[in-house]
């Protein structure tokens, strides 16, 4: 997991992302680096003046040890790091906004598909030999229990 996130996923968030808006978040259990994920605001797509935002969950990944299995909180890590992503993008937009999530997934990781699908992402399109995957905000909000309310002040522009 460090090392596809070292040698790519973070690279590759950079390339697509407005300058200064790449996210890595990372998931501890107690001591233990269990996670990472990484989305961005899509160079390209939606700006202030419409209301309209794409986010690209750019990569997110698991420990093995933890694949299918729950943290100590009882929580399962998989639903915990989406947590954390749906999480981090309430906090950098307005309720009013509307913003789309998206993930670019191969057909055959069938793990990630499932995990997707289970919070409420669904396949929209393909783009050459990935799977679009999208939710909405407020759907994945409310498939993985993000109360909206809570980051309300931590509002701030995308990029500031």
């Amino acid at each position: 997991m460090q090392t596809y996130f070292q040698d790519n996923a973070i690279g590759e968030a950079q390339a697509g992302a407005l300058r200064y808006d790449q996210r890595l978040l990372l998931l501890r259990d107690a001591d233990d680096l269990v996670g990472a994920a990484v989305h961005y605001s899509e160079t390209g797509f939606g700006d202030a003046s419409d209301g309209f935002f794409e986010r690209r969950l750019a990569a997110y990944a698991t420990a093995s040890h933890v694949q299918g299995g729950k943290l100590s909180t009882g929580e399962y890590a998989s639903k915990a790091l989406l947590r954390a992503v749906v999480s981090d993008i309430t906090s950098r937009y307005s309720p009013q906004n509307m913003v789309l999530i998206t993930a670019l997934v191969l057909p055959m990781n069938k793990p990630s598909r499932a995990c997707l699908e289970r919070y409420g992402w669904s396949i929209v399109n393909q783009q050459g030999r990935y799977l679009l995957y999208a939710s909405s905000l407020q759907a994945a909000q409310k498939a993985l229990d993000v109360d909206p309310s809570v980051d309300i002040d931590a509002f701030h522009e995308p990029g500031a």
